[in-house]
């Protein structure tokens, strides 16, 4: 399943980058989301203009999960890494989810995409794209769906949290 999620701002770009590349903004973002119990820095490195990081989520045991799935799906199933590399040249970032799984499930589910960066006039426009899927059977439609309106979530909790820092600077 492809995905576009777009946040405009009413901030200068270089404002939205600093708070892209801050060490802090992952403790900033766990107040903004309502179904993840814990986010933790595991990697934040910047060198030669490219900033990479990788983020542990947990999700909260009262994220909605469906009736069918309540005896499948385990506390370790609801936590993931996320990892991205921005360029600051670019202004672009690649990412992806990986699932906390057992290595044989990790090819059930698939999350990966990029965000884009566009200042003019002292505005700035994010746009992210990507792609899911999720490899099981009868339930793939759905869960797909479930799982977009979760990191439809997660990006706009981003997006607000970027918002915030940077109109602190």
């Amino acid at each position: 399943m492809r995905f576009e999620i777009v946040h405009e701002f009413e901030i200068p770009l270089d404002a939205i980058e600093l708070a892209v590349l801050s060490p802090d903004l992952f403790s900033k973002l766990k107040s903004h989301l309502a179904n993840v119990e814990d986010v933790t820095q595991k990697e934040h490195t910047l060198e030669g203009g490219v900033l990479h990081r990788i983020w542990a989520y947990q999700a909260s045991v009262k994220v909605p999960v469906p009736v069918f799935a309540n005896k499948i799906v385990t506390r370790e199933m609801l936590s993931w890494d996320e990892e991205s590399t921005y360029d600051l040249k670019s202004h672009e970032a690649a990412w992806s989810v990986s699932p906390n799984v057992k290595p044989e499930w990790k090819k059930f589910f698939q999350a990966e995409g990029k965000y884009k960066l566009h200042g003019s006039e002292g505005k700035t426009k994010r746009t992210v794209e990507g792609e899911l899927f999720l490899r099981v059977p009868i339930v793939q439609k759905l869960g797909e769906r479930a799982i977009l309106g979760e990191v439809r979530r997660m990006f706009d909790a981003e997006a607000e949290t970027l918002r915030e820092m940077a109109t602190l600077v």
